[in-house]
C-alpha cells in the first residue's frame, strides 16, 4: 500500500493522512498482489453470507 497527493504527484510514508506540501488528504494505492488478496476476501464472504440466507 502506498499514499500518494493527487495534486503533488508524490509518494508518502502510509502513516500520514495529509500531505505535508500541500496539506490535502493522501489517496491509497494498492499494489496488484493487495488487489488480488482483497477480491479473494471479498469473494469468501459472498459465499459466506448466501449459505446464511
Amino acid at each position: 500500500m502506498i499514499k500518494f497527493c493527487e495534486s503533488c504527484n508524490k509518494q508518502y510514508d502510509r502513516n500520514l493522512k495529509k500531505c505535508p506540501d500541500c496539506g490535502k488528504r493522501l489517496k491509497i494505492r494498492y499494489s496488484e498482489e493487495e488487489i488480488k488478496e482483497i477480491q479473494k476476501q471479498n469473494d469468501e464472504m459472498t459465499v459466506i453470507n448466501i449459505m446464511m440466507m
